[in-house]
């Protein structure tokens, strides 16, 4: 997946939040959204794909541990659509990601016992048109 943004220093703590505003590609495939400490070691990595080898639409969440990917979490409520604009947050709770959706929350654990998100990425078939970070 082609990079679309990415962030260092960040310094997201337990509390704190992410807000997105994005719009997805009319020929969109997947994209992801990552916070963690660097690109080899994800707290989240949050990955809306619109057609799936196993499960079409889903939504699959990881994490990833010195360069390894963890075992998935697969979501079927799946509220994307190509080729249009999504308002979500991402809350960092210490012991879990709380992922306010459209209509729907999604929970993923904190597997790496992180205290601060220092990186975030963003990467696919979408474009960010705002980003904030309520501290």
């Amino acid at each position: 997946m082609k990079t679309v943004l990415e962030m260092f220093d960040v310094d997201m703590k337990i509390g704190d939040t992410v807000k997105f505003k994005v719009f997805t590609d009319p020929e969109a495939d997947r994209f992801a959204i990552s916070l963690g400490k660097d690109d080899s070691t994800l707290a989240l990595h949050f990955n809306p794909r619109f057609n799936d080898d196993q499960d079409g639409r889903v939504i699959v969440c990881n994490s990833k541990e010195d360069g390894v990917w963890c075992t998935e979490q697969r979501e079927e409520t799946f509220v994307f659509e190509k080729g249009e604009c999504f308002k979500f947050s991402i809350m960092f709770l210490g012991v879990k990601f709380e992922i306010k959706l459209p209509d729907y929350v999604l929970e993923f654990p904190n597997r790496s016992s992180m205290d601060t998100m220092t990186y975030l990425q963003v990467q696919g078939d979408v474009r960010v048109k705002s980003l904030k970070f309520d501290y």
